[in-house]
């Protein structure tokens, strides 16, 4: 399945998940009129309830241009580069593949995996003279800063 497609379920389950929470948080409160089938109903046949639906479709369609990015460095494909550039960050290694030239990382950090909602998978590519980071703009721009000043 196409990468973008993935990326914008994801966003959208867990949105809907936060929405159903805050209902859930709302209706244990007391703070919510309605109960039930009778709250997903007003959702869907109010005007604020299909913005908020509209809004969370939008921002699930956009979630991965604004947040993930694609980046070449130009540089031979070294293992040990990358891993000192990767450890930086707090990344390590997950899986290799010599025969594809790919590399993928993930964070070391617990905390900022939650924070990252999981969204923190690097796949470092071999692509002739160049090297192809893909990930989160959080972290592909810095580890290729690194790269570039470990080149000098």
């Amino acid at each position: 399945m196409n990468l973008y497609l993935v990326r914008a379920l994801k966003c959208f389950l867990k949105l809907a998940i936060l929405l159903a929470l805050v209902f859930a948080a709302m209706s244990l409160t007391g703070t919510l009129n309605t109960g039930g089938l009778s709250m997903v109903q007003a959702l869907f046949a109010s005007t604020r309830g299909l913005v908020l639906l509209g809004v969370i479709v939008v921002w699930s369609a956009v979630y991965p241009i604004v947040s993930f990015c694609k980046v070449s460095v130009r540089m031979e494909f070294d293992r040990e580069r990358l891993v000192d550039a990767f450890a930086t960050y707090a990344y390590e290694p997950e899986s290799e593949s010599e025969a594809e030239g790919q590399m993928t990382f993930r964070c070391t950090s617990t905390l900022r995996k939650i924070l990252w909602q999981f969204d923190d998978r690097v796949t470092v590519t071999r692509d002739g003279g160049f090297v192809d980071i893909e990930g989160l703009k959080r972290i592909v721009p810095r580890v290729e800063s690194r790269l570039k000043s470990m080149m000098r």
